[in-house]
């Protein structure tokens, strides 16, 4: 059996950004995770959400926005890796944003 999935939890780097496929048939969302080390240092994840999570990632993730992204991982050709968001749920919003709501996408 092979089974995989990755919790991350930490703050978003940058707006998040919907995208189309070149072909134009698939829409997705993607935004970057930071995670705090204990030694002071960030990890950095990198996450694409497809579909409706990816819909509502794009209209409600700013900056600064605390997330928490369940999913897997997985690999390009190239080597890196990337996260594909399975559920991704808000967390607390920045002051300058508290007007927003708080909620869960899945």
């Amino acid at each position: 059996m092979n089974y995989q999935k990755l919790i991350v939890a930490g703050n978003i780097t940058g707006d998040a950004k919907a995208r189309r496929s070149k072909e134009g048939d698939v829409s997705f969302t993607t935004f970057s995770v930071a995670v705090n080390t204990t030694k002071g240092r960030a990890t950095f994840f990198p996450v694409t959400a497809f579909g409706k999570t990816g819909e509502a990632a794009a209209q409600y993730l700013i900056k600064g926005h605390q997330v928490l992204v369940e999913g897997h991982i997985e690999v390009g050709e190239n080597g890196q890796f990337n996260v594909i968001a399975d559920r991704v749920v808000f967390g607390s919003v920045p002051t300058a944003h508290k007007s927003e709501a708080e909620g869960e996408i899945s």
